[in-house]
């Protein structure tokens, strides 16, 4: 056997092994479909992390602070809850966007390895198969 193609078929193995799969069922997807996938479950976190920050801060400012909610400005207080939710959400969307798309472009770039690696091999399997034709 040749040398070059057991490295080459070494890497493909390994390849496919660790990442391989997930990086096939990642590349189904268009990359805007693959980052809204991701982010839709960080915007689902980080909306419940959010609500429940409130809900703390909430229970915090009646129960221990002892604050009347009869003497609260309640339409302000759920204003700047919404406006928090929203920040929260805005940010997340960002920073879960950024890291989608960087693993998308990572995934694509193991991906054209990949196949870099298969034509690699057929190359030397083309070459092998053209000394085998001549020697007879």
């Amino acid at each position: 056997m040749n040398r070059q193609k057991i490295i080459t078929m070494t890497k493909l193995a390994l390849y496919d092994k660790n990442e391989g799969a997930s990086d096939r069922h990642a590349n189904e997807f268009f990359r805007s479909d693959y980052i809204y996938r991701k982010n839709m479950w960080t915007r689902l976190c980080a909306g419940i992390g959010g609500a429940v920050l409130l809900a703390l801060y909430w229970l915090e400012k009646i129960f221990i602070s002892g604050t009347d909610i009869f003497v609260m400005d309640l339409q302000r207080d759920i204003y700047d809850s919404v406006v928090f939710l929203l920040a929260i959400l805005a940010v997340y969307t960002l920073i879960g966007t950024i890291q989608a798309t960087r693993q998308y472009y990572l995934i694509q770039k193991r991906l054209e390895r990949y196949a870099a690696l298969t034509n690699h091999l057929e190359r030397i399997n083309g070459r092998a198969k053209r000394r085998r034709e001549m020697e007879q």
